[in-house]
């Protein structure tokens, strides 16, 4: 996602929106969310017909339901009831709230409006006309409802005061610089024009919302708010605890250190958000330690709460601005101590200001850069070649020179039809077995070959297994080559399902390089890769197309997103890893 652009007209200022009262009906889907929250939809969908009917006629109304539970397990609650109103039904097996935001707006792609509500809440009398009349009367791009959590009236009194659940109070309209997506109206219109979408890399952290809507802003959009509208959130005992609500202190810290280094745009930026996150987060930390001290004389509650509240805030600004630990919707066992070093290790690699390679490009279309690695070969290229063709799209293939020896006629084609090709390597050994003047020799005459073979100069260079050392790095670019590695992979160099593979690849924002492969490098091309099972890697690189196409996201090669805008780039370093 881009961070901060110059501001400009929204499309209502622009005309690029009809005037309302010459386009007749206009469309509006309510979008709901959902996660095994079964008892809590039924009774949303069985109010919603009634909310409905306090819209004026000039509306056509309709609710889409996107269940994000693998089992879909909502499927015949909502497609079974009768709820008065139509409601639509769709499947999103890839985890995340974020995956499920972005398949509604994708499902929304015929209607003009949308208003997200979460399955737990309960709409109030005048909610949705209240979020419309607030629209038409100032033509912002995303209108914000107010949500209010009611309490159980046996809730621990330190829960009541320690606020988690409470929210700002605005003034009806007042402009605001992001929102919450629990009760929010968006002019579908002006989100297309202003080319934004949920970003899944989120997955299951939390914090989609804000970066969702500090986006819309930072390229010209407008929010308001619309307190009149209500939605009622009732959590219930089991999340009205201590435990839940420093869980949620923590992650509000995690969310706002991580949205706001996604929206730095260079390594100067990145480190700067960091270093801001840190000491914010040692401030509140700080400051908890003294409230907790003086609570410990006066035994005020409010007090205790106060501390435990903004101690936790500052470990969650911590986490987020060097290793994230998991998020506030994460799903299945907590992560290890290896996996949150993992985190970490990739926190202080994408700051590191040395041995960077390309991960991704700064981008303001929805375009993903897919590169196709260990080709050409002679079945599965042709193959893939005609399904990007049929497609109009674009893609960066990483060539052995092994393989293009014997395929020749395969790298002219894929010359020809526009994609752009990149130097994998004179074959498939780990450059990280070769001495310094050995890998020199390959990359300078490999570099050679492959230009002589295509005519043009060789920019990009990927590592055979990503391996890669300092000292390779070094070499690399002393060989005029720039290293590109992957953001996200289609986990087909290894086994895994289908379902896998596709869910890693489609786990990406705008921008990123994705990993995949027309061929599989063998003993022959000097590879040390163990057998796995069958791949049809045709079937494999559609279905990920189709899944990028469900996000409004295009295949496009790195030469032709280059242009757009600037690298992303992390320090990657490994001696064995594997694509």
């Amino acid at each position: 996602m881009q961070g901060a652009a110059m501001r400009r007209p929204t499309p209502r200022q622009a005309d690029a929106v009809p005037d309302r009262h010459d386009i007749g009906r206009l469309r509006l889907a309510v979008a709901i969310p959902t996660y095994r929250r079964l008892e809590s939809l039924e009774k949303l969908l069985g109010v919603l017909a009634e909310r409905v009917s306090e819209l004026s006629d000039r509306f056509e109304v309709s609710v889409i339901v996107v269940d994000n539970d693998s089992d879909a397990s909502a499927r015949d609650i909502v497609t079974q009831g009768s709820w008065g109103v139509p409601v639509h039904y769709a499947h999103e097996p890839t985890p995340g709230i974020a995956a499920a935001r972005s398949r509604l707006l994708a499902e929304a792609s015929e209607h003009g409006l949308l208003v997200f509500i979460d399955d737990d809440e309960w709409p109030t009398p005048g909610w949705l006309t209240e979020l419309v009349h607030m629209w038409e009367k100032t033509g912002a791009t995303a209108v914000m409802g107010r949500v209010e959590t009611i309490l159980p009236k046996d809730v621990d009194p330190w829960v009541r005061a320690v606020g988690i659940f409470e929210r700002a109070k605005r003034l009806p309209g007042e402009r605001l610089p992001a929102a919450a997506t629990g009760n929010l109206l968006l002019d579908l219109n002006q989100v297309r024009h202003f080319n934004v979408d949920f970003d899944p890399t989120l997955g299951t952290s939390g914090g989609e919302d804000t970066l969702f809507t500090r986006t819309l802003v930072a390229r010209g959009g407008t929010i308001v708010a619309c307190p009149a509208s209500v939605a009622l959130d009732e959590p219930g005992l089991e999340r009205a605890t201590r435990s839940f609500t420093l869980r949620r202190a923590r992650f509000h810290g995690v969310t706002q250190a991580d949205i706001d280094l996604r929206l730095a745009t260079s390594p100067g930026r990145r480190l700067f958000s960091r270093l801001r996150s840190t000491a914010k987060g040692s401030v509140w930390i700080a400051l908890g330690s003294l409230r907790g001290l003086k609570s410990l004389v006066s035994q005020s509650l409010a007090d205790s709460a106060w501390s435990a509240r903004r101690i936790q805030r500052g470990l969650g600004l911590l986490h987020g601005a060097w290793g994230s630990p998991p998020g506030e919707y994460a799903r299945g066992p907590k992560l290890s101590h290896a996996v949150r070093l993992s985190h970490l290790k990739s926190k202080v690699r994408s700051a590191s200001p040395f041995f960077r390679s390309v991960v991704g490009v700064d981008v303001a279309k929805p375009v993903v850069v897919l590169t196709l690695d260990d080709g050409p070969d002679p079945h599965w290229t042709p193959l893939i070649l005609d399904l990007l063709k049929s497609r109009g799209v674009s893609a960066t293939f990483f060539v052995l020179l092994t393989r293009v020896r014997r395929h020749p006629e395969l790298l002219a084609r894929i010359v020809k039809e526009g994609h752009d090709v990149g130097l994998h390597g004179i074959d498939h050994r780990r450059i990280t077995t070769l001495n310094r003047r050995d890998l020199a020799a390959q990359l300078n005459a490999g570099r050679r070959e492959l230009e002589a073979a295509i005519g043009a100069p060789v920019r990009w260079y990927r590592p055979p297994y990503g391996a890669m050392t300092p000292t390779g790095w070094l070499v690399v670019r002393r060989a005029g080559l720039t290293p590109v590695l992957w953001a996200a992979t289609a986990l087909d160099g290894r086994d895994a399902t289908m379902e896998e593979r596709i869910g890693s690849a489609v786990c990406v924002r705008a921008g990123d390089i994705v990993l995949a492969h027309d061929s599989r490098a063998g003993h022959e091309d000097g590879a040390d890769d163990p057998l796995i099972s069958y791949i049809d890697r045709v079937a494999l690189i559609e279905a990920i197309l189709d899944a990028w196409a469900a996000r409004n996201l295009t295949a496009l090669s790195l030469e032709k997103a280059w242009i757009g805008g600037p690298p992303r780039r992390a320090m990657v370093m490994a001696l064995k890893r594997r694509s």
